[in-house]
């Protein structure tokens, strides 16, 4: 059984006229009573009763017609998903971010101006360490990431660019380090750190830092929440080496390094995704989402 005879009975069924239901289906008129001769073969039954000048249903016509018009109905509401799939209008996206992040990017407020826009697109949203994020936007658990990047390259992944920030030691302003005109390398060697731990990529980023600087530190806490050793630094239980705008609006202050003493990278946050082959795409309300965030952030 084909949908075009599907089509071809339901036109023949309303018309009651082969030739007015054969214009209807842009047929000739023998095809379309091969086509429903072919279908009341296939079904055992014959659909219509014929004369000269009409036709009209059978008992058994009467009966297959509504669910012919149920069969027809659910394709066209199969096409228009589909359709709306295919421009990203419907679908499901699930977006990652990383702890501590809310102070650096509105993510509610993107995610409620594309919801409004894209009230069909189903959306999770969930946080990942760093560590993790990379695995799961190439096996497809995650199509998108917002979370730290370095300049470097991720192999399998595009990353989009969405924040760029220094590298600053961090200390409580009541630290005996904060009122110093300049603070040297070896000023740093004594003093405890708070460190995030060595799951994440911040502290990889750190702990080159001061390998490239032939300098040791002590790290006397290590958490897993920005945020907490933010808090850490705050009560002045140590130093910390994180991006300068999470000390924004917080009792911190970044120390005054010897100009040459000690040179510190950049942070970034990056918007990332798993690079896709060909022009078809894996996820098209994941592309619209990031068309989305770019606009919103202006890049």
């Amino acid at each position: 059984m084909e949908i075009r005879q599907i089509e071809m009975f339901v036109a023949a069924a309303e018309e009651q006229h082969f030739s007015r239901a054969a214009e209807r289906c842009h047929i000739v008129q023998s095809g379309l009573s091969a086509a429903i001769r072919a279908l009341e073969t296939e079904l055992g039954t014959s659909l219509f009763i014929r004369n000269t000048r009409r036709v009209e249903l059978s008992a058994a016509g009467e009966v297959f017609l509504p669910e012919a018009r149920r069969i027809l109905a659910a394709l066209r509401t199969a096409k228009h998903s589909l359709s709306a799939v295919r421009t990203g209008a419907s679908g499901r996206i699930v977006i990652s971010t990383v702890q501590s992040l809310a102070s650096l990017l509105d993510i509610p407020r993107i995610l409620q101006d594309f919801s409004r826009t894209n009230p069909d697109v189903e959306i999770h949203v969930r946080e990942t360490r760093p560590g993790d994020l990379t695995t799961e936007l190439k096996r497809g658990s995650v199509d998108v990431a917002f979370m730290p990047h370095y300049g470097v390259e991720y192999p399998g992944l595009d990353v989009a660019p969405l924040l760029d920030a220094k590298l600053v030691i961090a200390a409580s302003l009541d630290h005996r380090l904060a009122s110093r005109l300049a603070v040297s390398p070896d000023d740093l060697s004594p003093e405890p750190f708070v460190d995030v731990s060595v799951r994440w990529e911040l502290r990889k980023l750190v702990d080159q830092v001061f390998l490239s600087h032939g300098l040791r530190r002590k790290t006397s806490f290590e958490v897993e929440d920005l945020s907490v050793l933010l808090e850490f630094v705050e009560r002045g239980l140590g130093l910390s080496m994180v991006p300068e705008v999470l000390i924004r609006d917080r009792p911190i202050t970044a120390l005054n390094l010897e100009p040459g003493g000690m040179s510190l990278p950049n942070w970034g946050l990056g918007m990332c995704w798993a690079s896709q082959s060909g022009t078809s795409s894996m996820n098209p309300a994941a592309d619209l989402f990031r068309d989305t965030v770019r606009r919103a952030l202006q890049l």
